[in-house]
């Protein structure tokens, strides 16, 4: 912080600060994923290899795997995208984007006439379990809205982040993020427009991540 001090230490005020925003941010790691407050729309929730918040936070390999009973109960679909929703490193992030921002993605996609399965709840994930999800469902295009890492102030632990993973034909995956998607950065509204823009351009391009971007330099 160090724009203020008292000597050789922050004033009270921003030590004040500092601290209520570091407690903020803990809140939002420790919560769990509360269904009544994403919104009406029908999820289907599965499990990861984490069973408790505890697991997921100590072992991020295990939020990046879907649990083997949900594994046995899924198979291919015949969808374009899978939606995902995860809590990540915060769940305060999906109470307060997901109600505003889903509405206008499943929309938007509907829009462009982009099949979509009935979006997944997945407590305990990370990033990696876009892949999990993707091996067994089989889509061209996994969207994983998931909780960021709290940082900064009290409203950045409401910030989340939409990884859109493309399945490559040989089973590979790219990657292109939506970053800092909340009321202090990419309000959830115009950022489920992004998303459906982006999703658009990996399958027109049929490529994601570092990939997409270089074509868009050529084609510019």
């Amino acid at each position: 912080y160090g724009f203020e001090n008292a000597g050789p230490r922050p004033s009270n005020r921003v030590s004040r600060t500092m601290k209520s925003n570091q407690a903020i941010g803990r809140e939002a790691i420790y919560a769990d994923l509360r269904y009544a407050e994403i919104g009406g729309i029908a999820l289907r929730e599965l499990h990861t290899a984490a069973m408790s918040k505890n697991e997921h936070l100590g072992d991020p390999e295990l939020g990046s795997r879907l649990a083997e009973e949900a594994l046995r109960e899924l198979s291919p679909e015949p969808f374009t995208v899978q939606i995902l929703i995860s809590d990540g490193l915060s769940a305060e992030a999906i109470h307060h984007n997901i109600p505003d921002l889903l509405p206008v993605l499943l929309d938007g996609l509907a829009g462009h006439n982009i099949s979509v399965g009935q979006p997944i709840l997945a407590p305990y994930g990370r990033v990696k379990l876009s892949e999990s999800v993707g091996d067994v469902l089989q889509p061209s295009v996994v969207i994983t809205l998931i909780g960021e890492r709290p940082g900064g102030d009290a409203l950045a632990s409401r910030s989340m982040s939409a990884y859109l993973a493309y399945r490559r034909p040989d089973n590979g995956y790219e990657y292109t993020v939506i970053s800092n998607i909340y009321q202090g950065g990419l309000p959830p509204i115009e950022g489920g427009s992004v998303i459906v823009e982006k999703v658009c351009a990996i399958l027109h391009h049929q490529a994601a991540g570092n990939r997409l971007e270089g074509l868009f330099k050529v084609l510019a």
